[in-house]
């Protein structure tokens, strides 16, 4: 239950607090970073749609879920050939999230889940939590949004018309797409383009990526080196639906 009517972590005084540990809530912490989005979409996104993601799940279910504010920094080191990104060291980082679930496991708080937004916090993200799993008496989930989507099998046949893989690989159709969903103000179309990955070009069998899937080598490099236009993607495909 929603303690008092609040599902929002930071608007509980600290004695709902006990009665949100008593409830068996779980904390819900959105974890993004601030770094390009190429031309049209805000430097935000990753932050915003964890957020989001997050924020619509603990409202929807108050009798369960407890909504923790956004972690809005992460690492995105090879984002900061583009203007707008700013990027942690990954051991900071990785110390900073261990603090926050050691928090909460202190206060009593035994299921805490993690929802991440950008692609580059999930090893850092992947080691904090089982960090905390391990060091403290709690069990920490973690998740990206985008990895959500395989509970529903039709959901990627129902609206994807971008090409597989790269389509949807960064600011692409998929993430302009939810962003024109969430506040379609903030978003230029006008300036929105279809780039695909410099990579792809080669045809390789294992060097390929995308939200939903990606070859089996993995070479993460500054981004300018495989997009000019920050996006990898076809975000002209992308609609509010």
């Amino acid at each position: 239950m929603a303690i008092n009517g609040k599902w929002r972590y930071e608007d509980l005084t600290w004695p709902e607090m006990n009665d949100a540990v008593e409830a068996g809530l779980i904390p819900v912490l959105p974890v993004g970073t601030m770094e390009q989005h190429g031309p049209h979409l805000p430097v935000k996104m990753d932050r915003w749609t964890a957020t989001e993601v997050a924020k619509t799940a603990a409202e929807q279910h108050q009798d369960r879920l407890l909504l923790m504010p956004a972690v809005a920094y992460g690492y995105t080191t090879h984002v900061m050939d583009f203007p707008g990104s700013v990027t942690i060291h990954h051991e900071t980082f990785i110390r900073y999230i261990v603090d926050i679930l050691k928090s909460l496991a202190y206060h009593g708080f035994s299921r805490i889940i993690v929802i991440n937004g950008h692609g580059s916090n999930i090893p850092p993200l992947d080691l904090a939590c089982r960090r905390a799993n391990l060091e403290t008496d709690a069990n920490v989930a973690l998740a990206s949004w985008w990895d959500l989507t395989v509970a529903d099998p039709e959901f990627m046949k129902t609206w994807r018309e971008s090409e597989i893989p790269g389509g949807c690989a960064h600011s692409g159709e998929a993430e302009t797409s939810l962003a024109l969903h969430l506040d379609k103000s903030l978003i230029q179309m006008d300036k929105a383009l279809k780039e695909d990955i410099k990579f792809h070009e080669h045809s390789s069998p294992y060097h390929w990526v995308d939200l939903w899937s990606a070859g089996p080598v993995s070479v993460t490099s500054w981004t300018s080196e495989y997009t000019d236009s920050g996006i990898c993607g076809d975000a002209v495909l992308a609609t509010p639906e």
